[in-house]
């Protein structure tokens, strides 16, 4: 049973489920295993609280 793990931005419930349906019909093809087996696990993650080339996500934007 594969868990797939994705950190990201904010997003709304259609792109939520839009991700997950695109991620897991493609996981399942590679990986050749049945879609029902496999998790998907969103984070999202504040631009505040990431932290790229020693400066916030959100003072670069």
């Amino acid at each position: 049973m594969p868990v797939i793990k994705i950190d990201c931005n904010k997003l709304t419930q259609e792109q939520k489920r839009e991700l997950i349906k695109s991620v897991t019909e493609v996981s399942s093809r590679i990986m050749q295993l049945p879609e029902s087996t496999i998790t998907i696990i969103l984070r999202e993650v504040e631009a505040d609280d990431v932290g790229v080339g020693g400066k916030l996500l959100c003072d670069i934007h």
